[in-house]
Formats: C-alpha cells, structure tokens, sequence
C-alpha cells in the first residue's frame, strides 16, 4: 500500500467518519424542513354520517294517540382549508439561513474528522517507514558485529589476543541480535496499528512503500503556514459558519417579537340525502376567504429568548477567535518543528559520517594489533547510536512535515 493510498483508504473507510458525513444529511432535511414554512399548509376533511330521529309528536284528537315523527337521512361533506404565511417579518428566512449555516458547519465537522483520519494514518504509516530503517540499521550493526567476533577470533587464535576479546565481542554481537528483534516486535505493534487505523482488520497487516519525496515537501515559513491554515483548515471555517448560524438565530429571536401576517381560504360541500320521513335533501356549498394579523402582545419568553440569542452570538465570536488562534498557533508550531527537524537530521548525518569513519579506523587498528578492542567496542557503539540517531532524525522530520501538511489543509489534496 502506498502512502497515497493509505491516506484515502483512511479518509472514507473508518467509522468516526462515515458517521460525520451523515449527520450532513441530516442537516440538509432540517433546511427543508425549515423553508416548508415558505409553503401553504393544505387540510382535507370529510365526514359522511347517518342518522335516524324518532321523536314524539302532538297527540291525534280522533285516536287518541301520539304521533311520533320518524326521519332517517344520509349526510357526506368534504372541507378544503388552505392556510398561508404571506409575510412573517423575517422569521422563516432567519431559520433557514441558521439552517444552512448549521448544514456549512457539519460539513467542515465532517471534514475536519476526515482529515484527522489521515493524520493518523500518516503518522502511523511513517512511523512503520521508520521501524524498517531501524530495522536495517540494526541488521547493519549486526553484519559489523559478526565481521568483528570474526576479526577477534582469528586473533585468539593466532595468539595475538586473550580469550577475553572474543567472548566480549560475542557478547557484543548477541547485544546486536536482541537490538534487532526489538525493532522487529516494533514494526510489527506499528503496523498493526496502521492496520486499525485504516479500519482493517489488524490481523492481517499491510505492507508500505517508501514516501516519494515531492509528497512530503513543505514550506517551512511560520508567516505563511499562519495564513495558509487560517484559509484551509475546516475547523476555523466551521467555527466561522456557528457564528454565522448564530447570528441568524438571533435575528430569528428579534422576529419572534413581530406580528405575522396570514391568508387562509376554504371551501366545503355536503350532500343531504332523506332515506324516509321528512326534511331537506341536496347539495349545499360554502366557500370563505380572509387575511388575518398575529401578533404577541405580551410574551414573556420572548426577552429572555432574544437575550440568550444575543449572549450565544458572543460565545460564538469567542469560539471563533479562539479557533482562529488556536489554528494559527499550531501552523506556526508545525512549521518551525519542520526547520528544527531538519536541522537535527542534518546534524545527525554529520555524526553518522564521523561515527563510520572511526569505526573503520578502529576496526583496521584492532585487526592490526594497533587497538585494543575495547576501542574497537567503543567505535561500533558510537556507529549504532550515530544511526540510529539518524532514523530518528528522518521519522521525526517526516513527522514534522506531515503535521504541518495537515495544520496548513494541505493534507486534504492527496485524498481529493
């Protein structure tokens, strides 16, 4: 897997992430849920009855009798009602543009979770980078301790030397075996890690490539990795979109305060049909029409509501200049990290040079009888750490600039 590949594998595949890009669709329903108060609310009824009436009536002077009235009659009616907003003062537009500024938020939410994805599998990726050059250094310095306890042993042999040089150069090389298998158990907890933070399973690792040069390169000036952060990082921009909702919120709660003003129209029929007895059958129709004005003439949650509105567009405008800081602040810790970095590996380099080189020395000296060995155990001492001083140096430079790469949005590209 190259580090290409492993950064957008690790911008759409882990969990955090696919979670993040779906609160976005639930942040675009809330924007049509807010402009349906633009449209007209539409109601449909209807009611179809029977009745039967059985009353007593005047009494019939011939017989006596009561006579008793009896009705029975069927009855469907449907009702139309329309009802809409024809001017609210600002309310609606206010909600949906809070709407909209929430939906910008979530998705800069979105990507920042993204984009924190792939700085974790960049760190991850190049520190694997690292445990294989650690690994070969210490194969390295495994190959000069072998070549030495050769060296010490030819001398014991040969007399030149006590016994004592040879077992202290085994010692030395078992010390070089067990540095290796340390390094060996670290790449493999590395990879592993690399594995999870892909969202594979980290039962099976994967295998990396070497980081071409032109994906790490940099500019390490403080001034314009300030200004770059400040124009690409989501989490200022999504700071700046919670102000702008906020504000909206606020102008909601101002139009709160506002009468609105509402048209509304119906229209019904009903059908009367007399099944026996007597009364009034057919159709009869109404419609009605009219323009009506709302208005709260005492609310008392209104003030306490504009207030908190007003106090949340502060808190908002602090969080922004927090953000702001914050953002700049590590673009500038980043870069001046990756000239520190820099800096150290190419002293490291010095050291590495100057460190063979005396091992070289010592180990003709010690083969020419010129040098005990403990110079020679000396020198392939200062080799190792010289190395390994150099690895760490390179990891943590690739670090640097990769943290940099991310507080600058730049990060973004290799996933686009």
């Amino acid at each position: 897997m190259t580090f290409v590949e492993a950064l957008r594998l690790a911008f759409r595949q882990p969990p955090a992430v696919r979670a993040a890009l779906a609160r976005i669709a639930i942040a675009n329903h809330q924007i049509d849920q807010a402009r349906a108060a633009w449209l007209p609310t539409v109601g449909v009824s209807s009611s179809p009855t029977v009745s039967y009436s059985d009353r007593p009536g005047q009494i019939n002077p011939l017989t006596g009798q009561t006579v008793r009235f009896q009705n029975s009659a069927f009855n469907v009616d449907g009702t139309a009602s329309v009802r809409w907003n024809v001017y609210d003062f600002g309310r609606t537009s206010a909600n949906v543009r809070a709407a909209e500024r929430g939906r910008d938020a979530t998705t800069e939410d979105a990507r920042t979770a993204g984009l924190q994805a792939v700085q974790s599998a960049a760190q991850q990726y190049l520190a694997v980078l690292g445990d294989l050059e650690a690994i070969e250094s210490a194969r390295v310095s495994l190959a000069q301790r072998e070549a030495h306890l050769r060296i010490a042993h030819g001398r014991v042999e040969a007399g030149a030397a006590g016994p004592n040089d040879e077992v202290r150069a085994q010692v030395d090389l078992d010390a070089g075996r067990l540095d290796l298998s340390a390094a060996e158990a670290q790449l493999l907890g590395d990879r592993a890690a690399l594995t999870a933070t892909l969202g594979l399973d980290p039962v099976h690792g994967v295998e990396v490539v070497r980081v071409a040069p032109d994906d790490l390169a940099v500019d390490d000036d403080p001034a314009r990795a300030a200004r770059d952060a400040m124009a690409a990082r989501p989490e200022f921009a999504a700071a700046r979109f919670r102000l702008e909702q906020a504000e909206a919120q606020r102008d909601l709660a101002r139009a709160n305060r506002l009468p609105a003003i509402t048209a509304s129209g119906s229209g019904s029929i009903s059908h009367n049909e007399v099944l026996s007895g007597t009364g009034l059958g057919g159709n009869a129709y109404s419609l009605g029409a009219g323009l009506g004005v709302s208005w709260s003439a005492y609310d008392g949650s209104l003030s306490p509501a504009l207030r908190a509105a007003e106090s949340a567009v502060t808190a908002a405008q602090e969080t922004l200049d927090a953000q702001s800081l914050t953002v700049r602040t590590l673009a500038v810790q980043a870069a001046l990290a990756t000239r520190s970095a820099r800096a150290q590996l190419e002293q490291a380099e010095r050291l590495a040079a100057g460190a063979a080189a005396n091992l070289e020395l010592a180990s003709g000296r010690y083969a020419g009888g010129a040098a005990p060995l403990l110079e020679l155990v000396d020198a392939q001492a200062a080799d190792a750490s010289a190395r390994v001083a150099v690895v760490r140096a390179h990891v943590t430079l690739a670090l640097s600039r990769a943290q940099l790469l991310s507080t600058t949005g730049r990060l973004e590209r290799f996933v686009q």
